[in-house]
Formats: structure tokens, sequence, C-alpha cells
């Protein structure tokens, strides 16, 4: 996938959660596929002792935008 957009909203949420703009980019780019309940498009990828998640939506334009990000604790 190409480099997303990462609106002013999801880059507040991940400043909360300790996501830096790299990890979200590694998810994205690297993570594995998966599509929520909600229907939204989602990347996760696991680390050691967590997991971070990326929502994702398509613009008019084609370009991937990052609407929303999580991290989990893994057991």
């Amino acid at each position: 996938m190409s480099s997303p957009f990462i609106p002013p909203k999801t880059i507040n949420k991940m400043a909360v959660l300790g996501i830096s703009e790299s990890h979200v980019l590694d998810v994205f780019n690297r993570g594995e596929q998966i599509v929520l309940s909600s229907g939204m498009k989602a990347v996760v990828k696991k680390y050691v002792g967590y997991e971070i998640g990326v929502g994702y939506t398509q613009n008019e334009k084609g370009q991937y935008v990052i609407t929303a990000v999580w991290k989990r604790e893994r057991r």
C-alpha cells in the first residue's frame, strides 16, 4: 500500500495511545488485512506484548486515509 494521509484527529488519538507514526505506517504496510464487524477495513499487527490496529478508508482521489487507531495488550 502507499503512504496514507493521517488526519489531525487520528494523530491526537495516536499521541494519547503512545503510537508513533512509524508504527502506524508499519502496521498499515505490513499488517494483516481484516474487516471489522462494523464493515470498516482495517489492518492489525502483533508485536511483543501488544497489538496495534489501524482502520482506514479511501477518499475520492483514491488516497488511503487512516480514520481509527487502537492498541491492545496481548495475553
